[in-house]
């Protein structure tokens, strides 16, 4: 596990492209939840506040196997709360020393 301390169980629903109703081709439609993975909440905005990631910007981490992520992806928790995020902005954090404990970090939203 890649993620330390690791407290819920996420998936990520990627955006590909896809054909609408009328079998027009459009981007943006997402898939299905890929593996569930360890994660956690490194940061919520009702808690930490908004200084870093802006107002209702929260921060999570995911195993690194999920790379890459892309702005508009959407994570979402297995179970409990069943929260869902739109990722604003993700970043791979590979470990100088051990790339077992690589991780993802993303800027998201939560999704209304």
């Amino acid at each position: 596990m890649a993620v330390i301390g690791a407290t819920l169980t996420l998936g990520v629903r990627r955006r590909r492209a896809g054909v609408d109703a009328h079998g027009t081709p459009v981007a943006g439609v997402l898939g299905e939840a890929g593996e569930w993975m360890p994660g956690r909440i490194v940061r919520r905005p009702d808690v930490d506040g908004d200084v870093e990631t802006g107002p209702g910007g929260w921060v999570l981490a995911v195993d690194a196997s999920w790379w890459p992520v892309a702005a508009g992806d959407q994570v979402v928790e297995q179970g409990g709360a069943g929260r869902v995020w739109t990722v604003v902005r993700a970043s791979h954090r590979p470990s100088d020393f051990d790339p077992s404990i690589d991780y993802v970090r993303m800027e998201a939203s939560l999704a209304e």
